[in-house]
């Protein structure tokens, strides 16, 4: 595990808040948004999830005043324990960020959670416009899930998926994200976000109707492109001593290495073009 922490440290902005919270501040400077995520999943107990639950509550304090995004992982607020629990502690974070103009994003994790986290977002979102929530082009059912949550005026982040899903070939999710990115844009889908690192996707998309969100570390040269072309750019920063099961999930996500290193090759490329 430790050997991996000098690789991770690329993908995850601190072991804790206050780690976090130099580089969350140095891209809010930068002119990037944020949308911040204390990794973790699956909590077992109640003091785990409620534990969760003050963190979030620390960072819209902390924050007040500058407007960012949060992410939450449902299942890390209790959604395998009891779903109206879990509503529960999700409605009093929803509810402080309202309170201070920040926005609240459900993660998607695995698709046997797929049903519970669109239905406790619809339930929130009676109460609250500041929520909103990722949906996967990997799934088959993701056509139908985002026009139900158009008609009720949800926000959406569309991001390929990190879990296994319906779909696998890598060509055939690359087109479901196009069409379902075309199909937010056609219905004019209140304020949706197109979460990749597919620069060749991005391109055939192209349209500053989207936010366009990158994970913290990946492709900040295109971070940057967009930015400088006058796109908004999020940046999704997680933090955490839970660190090892986001770097692995996300390496599983990646395949293997060639990923990260050609995405490192093209930054370090871009740095030396620029110097020329």
């Amino acid at each position: 595990m430790k050997l991996l922490y000098p690789f991770a440290k690329r993908f995850i902005a601190g072991h804790d808040f206050e780690s976090a919270k130099p580089k969350i501040r140095k891209l809010i400077d930068n002119g990037y948004e944020v949308s911040i995520d204390y990794v973790g999943e699956l909590s077992k107990t109640e003091a785990d999830c409620e534990r969760a639950q003050k963190q979030y509550l620390q960072i819209i304090d902390f924050y007040k005043g500058t407007k960012i995004d949060i992410s939450i992982k449902p299942t890390q607020i209790g959604l395998l324990i009891d779903e109206r629990y879990c509503e529960r502690l999700l409605n009093k974070i929803v509810h402080e960020a309202h309170e201070n103009k920040h926005t609240v994003r459900l993660d998607m994790e695995d698709s046997s959670v797929t049903s519970g986290t669109i239905t406790l977002c619809l339930r929130l979102r009676q109460r609250y416009p500041n929520i909103g929530v990722a949906i996967q082009a990997n799934l088959n059912r993701s056509a139908k899930d985002i026009g139900h949550l158009i008609d009720n005026n949800v926000s959406v982040r569309l991001v390929k998926g990190a879990y296994a899903g319906d779909l696998a070939e890598a060509a055939t999710v690359r087109l479901s994200f196009a069409v379902l990115a075309h199909h937010l844009r056609y219905k004019k889908a209140n304020k949706p976000a197109i979460a990749t690192h597919d620069e060749k996707l991005i391109s055939k998309i192209n349209n500053k109707f989207y936010d366009y969100e990158f994970l913290y570390g990946v492709r900040r040269d295109l971070q940057k492109k967009l930015l400088n072309c006058g796109y908004r750019v999020r940046i999704y920063v997680p933090f955490g001593t839970e660190w090892l099961p986001y770097t692995l999930r996300r390496l599983k996500e990646w395949k293997n290495l060639k990923f990260v290193l050609i995405n490192i090759f093209r930054e370090w490329r871009s740095c030396l073009i620029k110097r020329k």
